[in-house]
């Protein structure tokens, strides 16, 4: 399969296939072996479901991922950073931008991120019904 192929092949895949949360991070070139790649999952999948879980990020959402996973809620609010830092470094920021709606100026910071990815998440599934 050529190069343009194979890019119109997963456009059609993508217009099809609802976006997870898993996919959408991966799509901003996060890789799963990061350790606040589980946790954002975890995460923006609360979020998608319960948008009011962003209102009290320290004190709902960052213990709550932190039971699920057997660590600190300390551990989780720095994973969460250091996979968007990651993020920010490594890509250019033309999707990202495109999931935020906005042009960037710097790295978001935790709750504007999973409040940013989960508004996408949530368009993609309203743009799929």
């Amino acid at each position: 399969m050529g190069c343009a192929t194979y890019e119109l092949y997963l456009e059609r895949l993508n217009q099809r296939t609802p976006m997870s949360a898993e996919r959408l991070l991966r799509r901003l070139g996060i890789c799963g072996s990061l350790k606040g790649f589980r946790y954002a999952v975890y995460m923006l999948e609360r979020v998608v479901a319960e948008p009011d879980q962003l209102l009290l990020i320290t004190k709902g959402l960052y213990p709550e991922t932190a039971r699920h996973f057997q660590v600190t809620p300390e551990t989780v609010e720095r994973a969460l950073r250091t996979m968007i830092r990651v993020c920010w470094e490594r890509m250019d920021h033309d999707y990202l931008e495109y999931v935020a709606g906005r042009r960037l100026e710097h790295a978001p910071t935790n709750s504007e991120f999973l409040d940013m990815l989960a508004a996408f998440l949530r368009d993609q599934q309203c743009d799929g019904l």
